[in-house]
């Protein structure tokens, strides 16, 4: 019986093993990468931009169209006869000749033009001098394809950021299940001891109240323990673009050592001249510029040559012809609008210049405050390890007393609760300052 209960066990283990899904911290990020909603999104806004250049570009070629109209009148549209001249005499003069020639030489006592034709033509207009609008607009829509790669930039800073944290956040809660898994074992073993006591006479039914009560205490943080770490669980799922499921294994675990802060110290106005924030700040005042450009050229003449080439048939003969041409279009009631458009372009390009200082300038700020955080977490950190290790010599010393009968059972459970504290704490603290070393890394490099 004992051999096929262990074979059971083994079986249900590697079957375990087998169905369940493990991912590293590295596999998380790409995952990311590869299905986030927001990181597609960011790629899109590039194609997007990439297509607005291409259009852009089309305005150095002519513009080439073609054309046709065909038409069919009730009545000629232009119709004259001898009837219409105001002058008597001549209208008598023509009257008489045509009287005695016009019908002989089979000519109408009245003419008609447009009664029905076709015209088709195709023409080509190349803008030779626009005021600048073409060569800028090329410039402001590469503008608008590198500020959308920025903004892909730090839509995947930030993702990747918040996917580092909910994992090390799910295996933080691991930790804690094992910290409660451990005093757990500690309680049980004192449970049996407290029994053998209670049983032998040298102590009350009490101490067992008492040990129950912190048994209690630690299945209700286990129940809240494993709560979240379905929770964190789900988010992470969500974030990667995976199916979430309870035989998810995370690979990676908390470090045991870490490094100082000073050896991941960066330079703050280094650190924020690289922020893809600031690049798409003086991108946001490139753009006015041009933007300012475009309206002064809307206010200059503007040349075009052109060529057309077609056919007709308005006279009752077919005919073929082409020309060339060259327009000269100078605005000058737009002028007085286009005063104000410059103003007022004038007033969006120095906005965009103060958001660019002072934006800059909070990300110097954002920069040091993340500095400080950092410092701070290590210490912090160096602080709940050592908590541990007197934590644990004092468990360790009471644990001793409680067995020689110099202390109580309540002081012994005090211990222990100290030490699980002081673990919880320290995994608390790591994490804190793993997510303040990421958050620092990410917006320095």
């Amino acid at each position: 019986m004992k051999r096929y209960h262990l074979l059971t066990t083994i079986i249900l283990f590697i079957f375990c093993s087998l169905s369940a899904q493990t991912v590293t911290l590295d596999s998380c990020l790409a995952l990311a990468k590869q299905n986030n909603a927001a990181m597609q999104n960011a790629q899109l806004e590039i194609q997007s931009a990439q297509q607005v250049k291409k259009q852009a570009l089309t305005k150095y070629f002519p513009k080439v169209s073609a054309n046709a109209v065909s038409f069919h009148a009730l009545r000629p549209m232009v119709e004259f006869s001898i009837e219409d001249i105001d002058n008597a005499h001549a209208r008598d003069l023509l009257n008489t000749l045509y009287a005695e020639y016009g019908e002989a030489l089979g000519l109408d006592k009245s003419l008609s033009f447009f009664h029905y034709g076709t015209v088709a033509g195709v023409s080509a207009v190349q803008p030779v001098f626009v005021g600048g609008q073409i060569v800028n607009g090329n410039r402001l829509a590469q503008v608008g394809v590198e500020a959308s790669q920025y903004k892909a930039e730090i839509v995947e800073r930030d993702l990747l950021l918040q996917v580092e944290e909910s994992y090390w956040l799910v295996v933080s809660l691991q930790e804690k299940r094992k910290t409660i898994q451990i005093a757990k074992e500690l309680l049980d073993t004192l449970y049996s001891d407290v029994c053998g006591a209670v049983d032998a006479g040298l102590t009350t039914s009490n101490n067992i109240l008492k040990v129950q009560l912190k048994q209690n205490e630690l299945n209700s943080n286990s129940l809240k323990v494993e709560n979240g770490i379905r929770l964190a669980t789900m988010a992470l799922c969500q974030l990667i673009g995976l199916h979430y499921s309870d035989t998810l294994l995370l690979a990676d675990t908390l470090p045991a050592d870490f490094m100082e802060p000073s050896q991941y110290f960066q330079p703050t106005e280094q650190a924020v001249g690289n922020r893809s924030e600031t690049k798409l700040l003086h991108l946001s005042v490139e753009a006015e510029q041009l933007k300012k450009k475009m309206t002064i050229g809307q206010t200059l003449p503007q040349i075009a040559l052109g060529a057309n080439y077609g056919y007709g048939n308005l006279f009752e003969k077919n005919s073929f012809n082409g020309f060339l041409f060259a327009t000269l279009q100078i605005p000058i009631t737009d002028w007085w609008e286009n005063s104000h458009k410059i103003k007022q372009q004038t007033i969006a390009q120095q906005v965009a210049e103060n958001n660019c200082r002072d934006l800059t300038e909070k990300l110097q700020l954002q920069t040091q405050q993340l500095w400080n955080h950092l410092q701070e977490s290590y210490a912090q950190l160096a602080l709940a390890t050592a908590n541990v290790e007197m934590a644990q010599e004092n468990l360790t010393l009471s644990q001793r007393n409680y067995q020689a009968g110099l202390i109580g059972l309540s002081e012994l459970l005090e211990a222990q609760t100290l030490y699980q504290q002081s673990l919880d704490q320290q995994n608390d603290q790591k994490i804190a300052y793993l997510t303040a070393l990421k958050r620092y890394q990410k917006y320095t490099q």
